[in-house]
């Protein structure tokens, strides 16, 4: 089975909860010693004090987890920590509910180290979908029947240069690029992540302007030269973008970028229609 983001982007996600975990641990036991040295503890009320905290990072993990992994088996796993009988000292409910803590936090590095390795990496066929490119991760968290209510039969009324400006803001571009007639792209960028490596990337993008719903392969300069050109670009991944349907026509990239690949070049391509632009921009607070 396949991991639903790339191995590297998991191992540096679970890291983050790990050190948070210890944080969390580290503050909570900085707490207990302060209200202990001024007689304010009691005992009685520790997982009142201190339970909201784990539990919002416990919630956290298993977020991650089933986002990551295919199954929900090390969801399962995180939540049923291997915690060998032993008798605690001092203070019975604050010293039970970190002797707890500790445990998930091991045992979620043990995850980390142990599960990752047994699955197949996020797989890279010639075609990314936009939910598969990292820079654009939060749009998994964006379902598809959200943006219902701002698309009309999948067309979002938005210029070209809103929705590149939307991008450049999104991916830490730091200059806005004009439009002009003889550009081989109308943004290029070194800052896009896939599988965990930054890859030179070129758009090819289409706003309202085109003044249709569905873009056809005509309306990419004569004899789809435009899609030629973006080929052209020195990038290892092609996005197209528009914000309404995309024809069956357009998405002769497909052969276009198979062709790269066969001459042993890394290539990928990603079409980006009005649904998934509109999903995109909402994701990163664009709309």
């Amino acid at each position: 089975m396949r991991l639903q983001v790339s191995s590297t982007t998991a191992n540096e996600e679970l890291i983050t909860l790990v050190n948070r975990g210890y944080d969390q641990l580290n503050s909570m036991h900085k707490d207990y010693t302060e209200r202990k040295g001024g007689g304010q503890f009691d005992d009685g009320k520790a997982n009142e004090i201190y339970g909201p905290n784990i539990d919002r990072w416990a919630t956290e993990v298993v977020t991650a987890l089933e986002r990551i992994f295919p199954t929900e088996l090390e969801a399962h796993t995180f939540l049923n920590p291997d915690m060998p009988f032993g008798a605690v000292s001092g203070d019975y409910h604050y010293q039970s509910l970190r002797r707890r803590f500790t445990f998930y936090i091991k045992g979620l590095d043990r995850i980390r180290q142990d599960s990752l390795p047994q699955y197949t990496d996020l797989p890279l066929g010639p075609r990314l979908f936009v939910e598969d490119i990292e820079s654009f991760r939060k749009v998994r968290d964006v379902n598809r029947a959200t943006v219902a209510d701002i698309l009309q039969e999948g067309y979002l009324d938005r210029p070209e240069d809103s929705v590149q400006m939307a991008l450049e803001q999104i991916l830490d571009v730091p200059m806005h690029k004009k439009d002009w007639g003889g550009e081989i792209n109308d943004l290029y960028t070194a800052n896009v992540i896939v599988n965990g490596r930054r890859t030179e990337t070129a758009f090819l993008l289409k706003g309202n302007g085109l003044k249709r719903r569905v873009m056809e392969i005509s309306d990419c300069g004569k004899n789809g030269d435009q899609l030629l050109r973006l080929i052209e670009s020195p990038a290892r991944l092609f996005v197209v973008q528009f914000v309404g349907n995309i024809s069956e026509s357009v998405r002769d990239i497909d052969g276009k970028v198979r062709g790269l690949r066969a001459h042993g070049k890394e290539a990928w391509y990603s079409i980006v229609d009005g649904q998934d632009t509109a999903r995109l921009l909402r994701a990163y607070g664009k709309l």
